[in-house]
């Protein structure tokens, strides 16, 4: 896997090239970070998603590009197996403007059975943009020949997608092949109950592959500046249309009860969380439940929430507006309308 970012800043073509690290709880261990030559002196700057995890090491830290850096990222024994990330900026060493940034992932692991799936994760990605998630996860059981705990297959979901994913989602893919008679589940394992060519003929590969492109297509669509609004409205999912739709008929009452409908919904903020901030493409939610903060980033939201007539900036006004009659009335409850929430994130 590789990530690469590039941008054009005064002159400066700065391409920065990351490959994905796996490391144990309480282990450490070296990524290597390609600057590509531009001529420019820069700084790297390194600051990691998480608070157990640390970068106790950048070597260079400053130089002339083309640069190699190797980095060394620890991670805490409290950590959870997961995604995790180190964003890495490239600053100019005179004007510290930033020329440009990426993405590392780190990936927590705690089986053996993680660490084989992280080398061929590549090859899965592929399976999943033509065959669906559901085939990919069954492929992979198929393959290994043994149990595997959720945890390993909520990684493996989240390694082949590329982003986070809740359990909810995970769950709901477990259930679904439990009940077609594909997997069983046996105390805290899963273990595929029928062949690789018996359970392609239960699933339909047809409909997860025009779904899963329809998906993308949907989400990744760049956008005809020249189309009217109501054309890029029909561009998103349909979930998504009946939530701007009634923010529409909010927004004509209750400017701030229609920022705690979208909070609830596509932020996803619990029923006692709070939505605090949002810059730039940034989100940055509460829990009072667990006392965390949360954030994520989402282009295509903050386009449709500046559409909407929605003004980035502290977003706490929303908790004295609150919008439960209308989630009651049209969703039923505030975990049934949290989904919309996990859907745009199963389809990036």
């Amino acid at each position: 896997m590789l990530a690469k970012k590039i941008r054009c800043i005064k002159g400066w073509a700065v391409d920065i090239e990351t490959r994905p690290i796996s490391i144990l709880p309480g282990g450490s261990a070296e990524s290597i970070v390609f600057i590509q030559e531009s001529g420019a002196r820069v700084i790297v700057y390194a600051n990691p998603s998480d608070s157990r995890m640390q970068v106790v090491n950048i070597d260079p830290v400053s130089g002339r590009t083309p640069l190699q850096v190797r980095m060394i990222i620890s991670i805490s024994p409290s950590a959870r197996p997961g995604i995790y990330s180190v964003d890495i900026a490239v600053l100019d060493a005179k004007e510290g403007r930033v020329l440009a940034s990426s993405r590392l992932p780190v990936i927590v692991v705690d089986s053996p059975i993680s660490v084989g799936v992280l080398e061929t994760v590549d090859k899965l990605r592929k399976i999943y943009k033509e065959k669906g998630v559901q085939y990919t996860i069954v492929y992979v059981l198929n393959k290994l020949g043994v149990g595997v705990r959720f945890s390993d297959i909520k990684l493996l979901y989240e390694l082949i997608v590329g982003r986070k994913v809740s359990n909810g989602t995970v769950e709901d893919l477990l259930k679904r092949l439990v009940k077609k008679g594909i997997l069983k589940q046996v105390g805290n394992y899963y273990y595929l109950s029928v062949d690789l060519k018996v359970a392609m003929t239960v699933m339909d590969l047809k409909r997860a592959r025009n779904g899963l492109r329809g998906a993308l297509k949907t989400l990744y669509e760049k956008s005809d500046r020249k189309s009217s609004k109501l054309e890029e409205c029909q561009k998103l999912p349909t979930p998504v249309k009946k939530v701007v739709k009634i923010v529409r008929e909010l927004l004509e009452k209750d400017y701030w009860m229609a920022v705690d409908f979208i909070a609830h919904t596509l932020i996803s903020v619990k029923k006692t969380g709070t939505w605090i901030l949002w810059f730039d493409d940034y989100f940055v939610y509460h829990e009072n439940k667990t006392g965390l903060l949360h954030y994520f980033r989402s282009q295509k939201l903050s386009s449709i929430f500046r559409e909407l007539g929605l003004k980035p900036g502290v977003m706490k006004e929303h908790e004295h507006h609150p919008c439960e009659k209308h989630i009651l009335e049209h969703y039923g409850s505030h975990t049934n309308v949290r989904r919309i929430h996990y859907l745009l994130r199963e389809l990036g």
